[in-house]
Parts: C-alpha cells; structure tokens; sequence
C-alpha cells in the first residue's frame, strides 16, 4: 500500500484555483506540500528561490485555497 494519497480538492470556477472542502483538507494538503518543497530544496542544497506555500484562506465561493501571501499584504 502507498503513502502517496492525494488530497481530495474540487476546482474553483470562481477563483480559477484548486479548492478545498473543509479547512483541515487544507491543512493537510498545506503540510504535504511543504515537505514536498522541503524535500525538493533539499535535494538541490539550498532553499532560496523555492515559491512557499504558508497559510490557507477561504474563497468568496466556501472553498479553501493555499497561498504563499502573508496576511499583512491582504487588504480586510
């Protein structure tokens, strides 16, 4: 049996971005790709230049996206 499951996501027609149900669905793909990040930069010697994903926000539409913006950029 694998370990490489993939985290069920739903396209965003409003956002045209890859969407999550539920916040811990976010989470869960969040961690997967920071260490598939983590691994990539690790393999190359350095982690400069790597996009980082770091937080998940909810969508106008109820989905849940990842973004690499911190949240003092984001306008409320």
């Amino acid at each position: 049996m694998s370990n490489r499951t993939i985290v069920p996501h739903i396209w965003c027609g409003d956002c045209n971005k890859r969407g999550f149900s539920s916040r811990s669905l976010a989470r869960k793909a969040l961690g997967r790709v920071r260490a598939k990040r983590n691994r990539l930069a690790d393999k190359h010697g350095t982690r400069r230049g790597v996009v980082r994903e770091n937080r998940a926000y909810i969508c106008p539409g109820g989905l849940w996206h990842l973004t690499g913006m911190s949240r003092r950029l984001v306008r409320r």
